[in-house]
């Protein structure tokens, strides 16, 4: 295991913090599948600390992932930026006197990508080649968006 991973939270005793500012290859994600892939490395920096009988985690996390655009099937990275990600593990809990923070990243990660992408940020040039494909509550929402300045007000033609 990849001591970059541990946090030895018997060293946080009277009110120590660990920083943490690290780069990890984005292979310990196990993800590399035909849909999803992480090929650059991980960036995590935040801060590891005690508070009563617990152990606190504050982090920032990025990761890139890469997936097939929802409109032309073309790879696109897509950041996942993670601000102000806290975890609380209480030291009853942690065996071995050891913390392992791998699974915690790879789930706040894993969990945070998205359902979709679309390449050319949101904006893919065959969109409107597919438009024909869509169904028609789809390209008039999509109107409705583009004529409200990119907001989209689904009950604005209601009468109260």
């Amino acid at each position: 295991m990849d001591d970059r991973f541990k946090i030895y939270p018997d060293q946080l005793r009277n009110g120590s913090v660990e920083e943490i500012d690290e780069l990890y290859e984005a292979d310990f994600l196990h993800v590399n599948e035909k849909e999803l892939k992480f090929t650059k490395p991980v960036s995590v920096k935040g801060q590891a600390y005690l508070a009563d009988d617990n152990l606190v985690l504050h982090l920032d996390i990025e990761a890139f992932a890469v997936m097939p655009c929802s409109i032309c099937n073309e790879a696109v990275e897509i950041c996942i930026d993670i601000d102000g990600f806290y975890h609380v593990e209480p030291l009853a809990e942690i065996k071995g006197a050891v913390y392992n923070l791998k699974e915690l990243l790879r789930e706040a990660i894993v969990i945070d990508v998205p359902n979709f992408a679309e390449c050319h940020n949101g904006h893919c040039p065959q969109r409107k080649e597919m438009a024909k494909y869509f169904k028609k509550d789809d390209v008039d929402a999509e109107k409705n968006e583009a004529s409200n300045g990119g907001e989209y007000h689904p009950f604005a033609d209601i009468d109260l």
